[in-house]
Protein backbone atom coordinates (compact mmCIF):
# COMPACT_ATOMS: atom_id res chain seq x y z
CA UNK A 1 0.00 0.00 0.00
CA UNK A 2 1.35 3.67 -1.27
CA UNK A 3 1.63 5.70 1.73
CA UNK A 4 0.40 9.26 0.21
CA UNK A 5 2.02 12.22 1.69
CA UNK A 6 -0.07 15.83 1.62
CA UNK A 7 3.12 17.25 0.08
CA UNK A 8 0.95 20.30 -1.02
CA UNK A 9 -0.21 21.09 3.06
CA UNK A 10 3.48 21.06 4.14
CA UNK A 11 4.51 23.54 1.66
CA UNK A 12 1.24 25.65 2.66
CA UNK A 13 1.62 25.31 6.03
CA UNK A 14 6.33 26.52 5.40
CA UNK A 15 4.60 29.25 3.86
CA UNK A 16 2.30 30.61 6.26
CA UNK A 17 5.31 30.24 9.40
CA UNK A 18 7.48 32.04 7.16
CA UNK A 19 5.16 34.38 6.30
CA UNK A 20 4.55 35.04 9.74
CA UNK A 21 8.32 35.60 10.74
CA UNK A 22 7.99 38.32 7.65
CA UNK A 23 5.06 40.02 8.86
CA UNK A 24 5.73 40.03 12.37
CA UNK A 25 9.37 39.73 12.85
CA UNK A 26 10.93 41.00 10.45
CA UNK A 27 8.36 43.83 8.88
CA UNK A 28 6.97 44.56 12.63
CA UNK A 29 3.70 44.73 11.16
CA UNK A 30 1.42 43.94 14.37
CA UNK A 31 -1.60 44.95 13.13
CA UNK A 32 -1.86 41.87 10.77
CA UNK A 33 -1.26 39.11 13.40
CA UNK A 34 -5.07 38.26 13.64
CA UNK A 35 -5.57 37.03 10.09
CA UNK A 36 -1.63 34.71 10.88
CA UNK A 37 -3.45 32.90 14.40
CA UNK A 38 -6.47 30.99 14.90
CA UNK A 39 -9.09 32.10 17.01
CA UNK A 40 -8.38 29.47 19.53
CA UNK A 41 -4.74 29.39 19.56
CA UNK A 42 -2.75 28.18 22.65
CA UNK A 43 1.05 29.62 23.53
CA UNK A 44 3.39 27.00 25.12
CA UNK A 45 6.01 30.05 26.21
CA UNK A 46 5.62 30.92 29.96
CA UNK A 47 6.46 34.34 29.07
CA UNK A 48 3.87 34.85 26.29
CA UNK A 49 0.12 35.75 27.20
CA UNK A 50 -2.93 33.80 26.05
CA UNK A 51 -4.31 34.16 23.05
CA UNK A 52 -4.14 35.27 19.98
CA UNK A 53 -2.78 38.98 21.20
CA UNK A 54 -0.20 37.02 23.41
CA UNK A 55 2.32 37.09 20.72
CA UNK A 56 2.12 40.65 19.36
CA UNK A 57 2.42 42.13 23.16
CA UNK A 58 5.54 39.90 23.79
CA UNK A 59 7.06 41.05 20.72
CA UNK A 60 6.48 44.90 22.00
CA UNK A 61 7.77 44.03 25.29
CA UNK A 62 11.05 42.09 23.59
CA UNK A 63 11.83 45.12 21.41
CA UNK A 64 11.19 47.32 23.78
CA UNK A 65 13.82 45.97 25.71
CA UNK A 66 16.12 45.35 22.07
CA UNK A 67 15.23 48.22 19.78
CA UNK A 68 15.30 46.82 16.07
CA UNK A 69 15.36 43.07 17.08
CA UNK A 70 14.45 41.06 14.09
CA UNK A 71 14.13 37.09 13.69
CA UNK A 72 15.29 35.38 10.71
CA UNK A 73 14.81 31.35 9.73
CA UNK A 74 17.92 29.44 9.83
CA UNK A 75 15.99 25.51 8.85
CA UNK A 76 12.90 24.77 8.86
CA UNK A 77 11.23 20.87 8.66
CA UNK A 78 7.03 21.33 7.60
CA UNK A 79 5.33 17.65 8.64
CA UNK A 80 1.98 17.48 7.97
CA UNK A 81 0.25 20.08 10.50
CA UNK A 82 3.73 20.96 12.30
CA UNK A 83 6.56 22.97 11.03
CA UNK A 84 9.38 22.99 13.11
CA UNK A 85 12.29 25.74 12.89
CA UNK A 86 15.54 27.29 13.82
CA UNK A 87 15.67 30.94 14.38
CA UNK A 88 18.08 33.79 15.09
CA UNK A 89 17.19 36.59 16.24
CA UNK A 90 19.19 40.14 16.34
CA UNK A 91 19.53 43.60 17.52
CA UNK A 92 20.94 46.19 20.28
CA UNK A 93 20.14 46.53 23.39
CA UNK A 94 19.59 49.77 25.19
CA UNK A 95 22.99 50.08 26.01
CA UNK A 96 24.08 49.39 22.55
CA UNK A 97 25.39 46.08 23.35
CA UNK A 98 24.91 43.66 20.10
CA UNK A 99 22.77 40.85 21.00
CA UNK A 100 21.95 37.18 18.99
CA UNK A 101 20.14 34.56 20.17
CA UNK A 102 19.22 30.89 18.92
CA UNK A 103 15.92 29.36 19.61
CA UNK A 104 13.94 26.58 17.91
CA UNK A 105 9.59 27.08 17.52
CA UNK A 106 7.42 24.51 16.45
CA UNK A 107 3.78 25.39 15.22
CA UNK A 108 1.14 23.60 14.96
CA UNK A 109 -1.28 24.26 11.63
CA UNK A 110 -4.84 24.16 11.69
CA UNK A 111 -6.99 25.40 9.46
CA UNK A 112 -4.47 27.24 7.34
CA UNK A 113 -3.56 29.29 10.67
CA UNK A 114 -1.20 29.01 13.70
CA UNK A 115 -3.19 27.20 16.63
CA UNK A 116 -0.27 25.99 18.62
CA UNK A 117 3.34 27.10 19.35
CA UNK A 118 6.16 26.01 21.70
CA UNK A 119 9.84 26.61 22.03
CA UNK A 120 13.35 26.23 23.13
CA UNK A 121 15.30 29.13 23.90
CA UNK A 122 18.80 29.61 24.95
CA UNK A 123 18.13 31.38 27.94
CA UNK A 124 21.61 32.27 29.12
CA UNK A 125 21.58 34.76 26.27
CA UNK A 126 18.43 36.61 27.99
CA UNK A 127 20.25 36.39 31.30
CA UNK A 128 23.71 37.69 29.61
CA UNK A 129 21.45 41.23 28.46
CA UNK A 130 19.22 41.65 31.99
CA UNK A 131 16.24 40.57 30.03
CA UNK A 132 13.48 38.85 31.56
CA UNK A 133 13.78 34.76 30.70
CA UNK A 134 11.39 32.69 32.05
CA UNK A 135 11.61 31.34 35.36
CA UNK A 136 12.53 27.59 36.72
CA UNK A 137 13.22 25.13 33.67
CA UNK A 138 10.47 26.35 30.88
CA UNK A 139 8.73 23.51 30.74
CA UNK A 140 6.39 23.10 27.95
CA UNK A 141 4.41 20.48 27.65
CA UNK A 142 4.62 17.65 24.78
CA UNK A 143 2.99 16.97 22.01
CA UNK A 144 2.32 13.17 20.17
CA UNK A 145 4.47 12.55 17.03
CA UNK A 146 5.32 12.09 14.27
CA UNK A 147 1.68 12.88 13.30
CA UNK A 148 -0.05 12.21 10.41
CA UNK A 149 0.58 9.75 7.36
CA UNK A 150 4.59 9.42 6.63
CA UNK A 151 6.45 7.77 4.26
CA UNK A 152 8.46 3.98 4.93
CA UNK A 153 11.66 6.16 4.66
CA UNK A 154 10.46 9.02 6.98
CA UNK A 155 9.14 6.35 9.87
CA UNK A 156 12.45 4.68 9.95
CA UNK A 157 14.03 7.88 10.14
CA UNK A 158 11.80 8.96 13.07
CA UNK A 159 12.67 5.99 14.41
CA UNK A 160 16.17 5.55 14.18
CA UNK A 161 16.39 8.85 15.94
CA UNK A 162 14.29 7.80 18.65
CA UNK A 163 16.44 4.75 19.32
CA UNK A 164 19.48 6.93 19.44
CA UNK A 165 18.49 8.84 22.30
CA UNK A 166 16.86 5.72 24.05
CA UNK A 167 19.71 3.06 23.43
CA UNK A 168 23.05 5.97 23.57
CA UNK A 169 21.58 8.90 25.79
CA UNK A 170 19.42 7.77 28.23
CA UNK A 171 20.80 3.37 28.33
CA UNK A 172 24.66 5.22 28.10
CA UNK A 173 25.40 2.84 24.88
CA UNK A 174 28.34 4.76 23.34
CA UNK A 175 29.39 0.92 21.60
CA UNK A 176 26.02 1.55 19.73
CA UNK A 177 26.71 4.40 18.75
CA UNK A 178 27.93 3.36 15.33
CA UNK A 179 24.52 1.77 14.71
CA UNK A 180 23.00 5.82 14.26
CA UNK A 181 25.83 7.89 13.48
CA UNK A 182 28.01 7.67 10.23
CA UNK A 183 31.79 7.65 11.10
CA UNK A 184 32.75 10.92 9.42
CA UNK A 185 29.15 12.47 10.58
CA UNK A 186 29.48 16.50 11.08
CA UNK A 187 28.00 18.27 14.24
CA UNK A 188 26.76 22.16 14.13
CA UNK A 189 25.77 23.81 16.64
CA UNK A 190 24.46 27.41 16.37
CA UNK A 191 26.24 29.25 19.20
CA UNK A 192 29.80 26.92 18.98
CA UNK A 193 31.98 24.26 17.44
CA UNK A 194 32.93 22.65 20.57
CA UNK A 195 32.01 19.30 19.58
CA UNK A 196 34.05 17.73 16.14
CA UNK A 197 33.14 16.09 14.09
CA UNK A 198 33.32 12.48 13.16
CA UNK A 199 31.65 9.08 15.36
CA UNK A 200 34.97 8.64 17.41
CA UNK A 201 35.02 12.86 18.69
CA UNK A 202 31.35 12.16 19.28
CA UNK A 203 32.11 9.35 21.75
CA UNK A 204 34.73 10.98 23.55
CA UNK A 205 32.28 14.33 23.89
CA UNK A 206 29.29 12.35 25.62
CA UNK A 207 31.42 10.26 27.40
CA UNK A 208 32.59 12.87 28.86
CA UNK A 209 29.60 14.05 29.76
CA UNK A 210 27.91 10.65 30.96
CA UNK A 211 30.70 10.56 33.34
CA UNK A 212 29.75 14.02 34.94
CA UNK A 213 26.29 12.73 35.02
CA UNK A 214 25.66 9.15 35.83
CA UNK A 215 21.91 9.72 35.49
CA UNK A 216 21.64 11.02 32.52
CA UNK A 217 17.84 10.80 31.07
CA UNK A 218 16.74 12.14 27.72
CA UNK A 219 13.01 12.63 26.97
CA UNK A 220 11.84 13.37 23.28
CA UNK A 221 8.84 15.67 23.78
CA UNK A 222 8.04 16.57 20.50
CA UNK A 223 9.53 14.91 16.87
CA UNK A 224 8.49 15.62 13.12
CA UNK A 225 9.95 14.17 10.29
CA UNK A 226 10.08 15.01 6.51
CA UNK A 227 12.06 13.49 3.53
CA UNK A 228 15.29 13.23 4.88
CA UNK A 229 14.82 15.37 7.91
CA UNK A 230 14.16 14.71 11.46
CA UNK A 231 13.68 17.81 14.24
CA UNK A 232 13.29 17.10 17.88
CA UNK A 233 12.86 18.72 20.96
CA UNK A 234 14.65 16.85 23.91
CA UNK A 235 14.44 17.20 27.39
CA UNK A 236 17.35 15.57 29.37
CA UNK A 237 17.62 14.90 33.02
CA UNK A 238 20.44 14.19 35.49
CA UNK A 239 22.61 15.29 38.82
CA UNK A 240 26.05 16.35 38.18
CA UNK A 241 27.62 13.70 40.69
CA UNK A 242 30.54 12.57 38.60
CA UNK A 243 33.92 13.85 37.79
CA UNK A 244 34.46 15.01 33.86
CA UNK A 245 37.18 16.66 32.59
CA UNK A 246 36.64 20.06 33.21
CA UNK A 247 36.17 19.34 37.65
CA UNK A 248 34.35 17.52 39.94
CA UNK A 249 31.06 16.91 40.77
CA UNK A 250 28.66 19.98 41.70
CA UNK A 251 25.55 17.47 43.22
CA UNK A 252 23.39 20.44 41.39
CA UNK A 253 20.57 18.78 39.17
CA UNK A 254 20.35 19.44 35.31
CA UNK A 255 16.51 19.70 33.48
CA UNK A 256 17.91 20.70 30.14
CA UNK A 257 15.78 21.19 26.81
CA UNK A 258 17.32 21.15 23.38
CA UNK A 259 15.97 20.63 19.44
CA UNK A 260 17.90 19.02 17.46
CA UNK A 261 17.82 18.68 13.55
CA UNK A 262 19.01 15.64 11.59
CA UNK A 263 20.01 14.82 8.43
CA UNK A 264 19.68 11.06 7.58
CA UNK A 265 21.80 9.40 4.92
CA UNK A 266 21.34 5.42 4.41
CA UNK A 267 20.25 4.46 7.68
CA UNK A 268 22.02 7.19 9.87
CA UNK A 269 22.44 10.41 10.90
CA UNK A 270 24.52 11.94 8.35
CA UNK A 271 24.74 15.61 9.89
CA UNK A 272 23.30 17.16 13.14
CA UNK A 273 22.70 21.10 14.08
CA UNK A 274 20.98 21.99 17.75
CA UNK A 275 20.19 24.46 19.93
CA UNK A 276 20.42 24.56 23.56
CA UNK A 277 19.20 25.88 26.57
CA UNK A 278 23.01 26.93 27.91
CA UNK A 279 21.58 28.52 31.35
CA UNK A 280 20.58 24.79 32.45
CA UNK A 281 23.95 23.86 32.18
CA UNK A 282 25.10 26.77 34.42
CA UNK A 283 22.60 26.44 36.51
CA UNK A 284 24.01 22.57 37.09
CA UNK A 285 27.53 23.90 37.23
CA UNK A 286 29.11 23.35 33.99
CA UNK A 287 30.55 26.55 31.99
CA UNK A 288 29.12 27.19 28.63
CA UNK A 289 30.36 28.37 25.46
Amino acid sequence: MTTVIPVGQRARNAQLVRGLYDVLYREHRLDEAGRLFHGAYTEHDPLVAPGVLGPVRHWKAMTGDLPGLSAGIDHLVADNDRVMLFATWTGRTRAGEDFRMHTAELYRIEDGKVAEHWNVVDRSVLARHGVRGPEGDGTQPSAPGPVGPHTATEQANAELVLGAYREVFSEHRLDLADRYYHQDYRHHNMRTDQVPDGLEAFKAFFADNLAAFPDLVTTVDHIVAADDRVMVFVTWTGSLTGAWSGGGPSGLPLRMRTCDQFRIEGGKVAEHWEVVDYLALQQAGLPTP
